[in-house]
């Protein structure tokens, strides 16, 4: 790589392992432009706490000799252009409107320092990828799974409580299954019903479940607007015991961060459930809840300890949504049938497993009378003798 070749790469989330899955896919780029990557997540990071340091190297390995100090070059230039060398800490609070941030810029970019701080899948990326890649012709997870392999060094003192809980907890339990389940999304609920105008869309703080249509809205039909709401964590349960029946399952970690989810488990699965002893949520507690700002740095530990542990399982269950089971997903290569990431499916459009979702109710009795007016037709016209040779005896 060039010296004077740079990509920094700032958080986009805010979230722990959504931010790790963003530093991935600009660790690609870095890759595929021939720079040297730089991670750098400021003091205000949700797991970084009041400390004055990169909250990335809080948890992990740098990724190269440099840091964000490096980079801070008069004489270097900068894309996006309005990024220079005595600007480079803050944070740009309009990067959401992606402004000169499509990925072709980025990559053709012959600035000293491109920033990125906006996120790219891995399936964005891979039409950029070239012949001469280690990553060329590899599946999105694959790619994933080798950057992870690469990049990604969890600090040592990390891995040790990793280890010690392993081998008090689980070393003995094989086979095992990890389990990831989100508390339930109380401020939301996915509306999925044909006749609904906004059914593709989902609605935060909507606890109004079968309100009047305002006056000035068109009028629906209303036995297709009834619907049933279906439980949110519903599909975890019948997946688990799929696994318990088939693999004779002997002991499940739990990652959660609910206590009633905890009170669930271990009333249906009893000492079958192990889980780490962290700060979970009651309720509808806000998430921020979880966060003190003198310990913040426990809490990032906490879910890159449950990530380690549930990677050394044999079998994996988790939320297709998460960020958490995501990365889980990418640890280790996992056998195909070892490995499962709910979610519900709805008119080819998936949704998170952890909400509520209204659907179409059972239209039976819809039905029926639709058959019955059908053949009543028939027999009318059997009767009057039209429709042409199928009527012939």
């Amino acid at each position: 790589m060039a010296g004077d070749r740079f990509l920094l790469i700032k958080p986009w989330s805010y979230r722990l392992w959504s931010d790790v899955e963003h530093v991935l896919g600009q660790l690609l780029i870095a890759e595929i432009t021939n720079r040297i990557p730089v991670v750098f997540w400021p003091t205000h990071c949700l797991h970084n706490g009041f400390i004055h340091t990169n909250g990335f190297e809080l948890y992990f390995e740098p990724v190269s000799d440099y840091s964000i100090f490096n980079l801070t070059q008069p004489e270097y230039t900068f894309y996006p252009p309005f990024w220079d060398a005595d600007n480079l800490l803050v944070e740009d609070t309009c990067k959401d409107t992606w402004m000169y941030r499509s990925i072709g810029d980025f990559i053709s970019s012959d600035a000293n320092v491109v920033v990125g701080d906006v996120y790219f899948s891995i399936s964005e990326i891979i039409p950029f990828v070239k012949k001469d890649n280690a990553a060329y012709g590899m599946t999105s997870t694959e790619i994933y799974r080798y950057l992870y392999k690469k990049y990604i060094r969890i600090k040592r003192d990390i891995l040790t409580e990793v280890q010690g809980f392993y081998q008090s907890w689980l070393r003995d339990g094989h086979p095992l299954l990890a389990v990831h389940v989100r508390r339930e999304e109380d401020d939301m609920i996915v509306d999925v019903r044909k006749d609904k105008a906004d059914e593709r869309y989902w609605h935060r703080n909507s606890r109004k479940y079968g309100v009047k249509f305002p006056l000035d809205q068109k009028r629906k039909y209303r036995f297709l607007g009834k619907g049933k709401m279906l439980k949110a964590n519903t599909q975890y349960h019948s997946e688990i015991n799929k696994l318990i029946n088939r693999y004779s399952i002997r002991k499940i970690f739990l990652l959660t961060d609910s206590e009633e989810v905890i009170e669930e488990y271990r009333n249906m699965y009893d000492d079958m459930i192990v889980f780490t002893d962290c700060k979970r949520l009651s309720g509808s507690d806000p998430a921020y809840n979880l966060e003190n700002p003198v310990v913040k740095r426990r809490r990032g530990i906490e879910v890159i300890k449950d990530a380690c542990l549930a990677a050394q399982c044999d079998f994996f269950i988790g939320n297709d949504f998460s960020s958490l089971s995501r990365a889980i997903s990418r640890i280790k290569d996992w056998p195909e049938g070892n490995i499962k990431l709910l979610f519900r499916r709805r008119e080819k459009r998936k949704y998170p497993i952890n909400v509520k979702m209204i659907v179409s109710g059972n239209k039976k009795i819809f039905g029926t009378f639709v058959e019955f007016i059908k053949k009543f037709y028939l027999k009318i016209k059997k009767k009057l003798g039209i429709g042409g040779a199928e009527n012939d005896n």
